[in-house]
């Protein structure tokens, strides 16, 4: 799949968790964990989406740039999608830090 968090969703998310005052380092490692559960929660859309057919269909996909064609073609809205699950992840999140600190 083409990159998750492209720098627009990124910027989105440091201004939505108000990291801007973290270094760029930190900033890094808190997209990267969250990007973790993003792809998770994309995948998990889209699969709610496929029939059975274009299930078998993608996993007999090996090439990465068939299964991003396939995605395409059946998820007209996959950067939509990708935004939906990136919202909800940092709800989430912001919801569980209060509790672990």
């Amino acid at each position: 799949m083409t990159q998750t968090i492209d720098e627009n969703l990124k910027s989105e998310i440091i201004d939505s968790l108000d990291l801007k005052d973290l270094t760029s380092l930190e900033q890094e490692a808190i997209i990267s964990d969250l990007e973790e559960k993003i792809i998770d929660q994309v995948n998990s859309i889209v699969l709610d989406r496929l029939d059975d057919g274009e299930k078998e269909e993608l996993e007999a996909l090996l090439d990465e740039g068939e299964i991003a064609d396939f995605l395409k073609k059946t998820i007209p809205d996959l950067e939509e999608v990708k935004k939906e699950a990136a919202i909800w992840v940092v709800k989430n999140w912001r919801e569980r830090i209060p509790q672990e600190i």
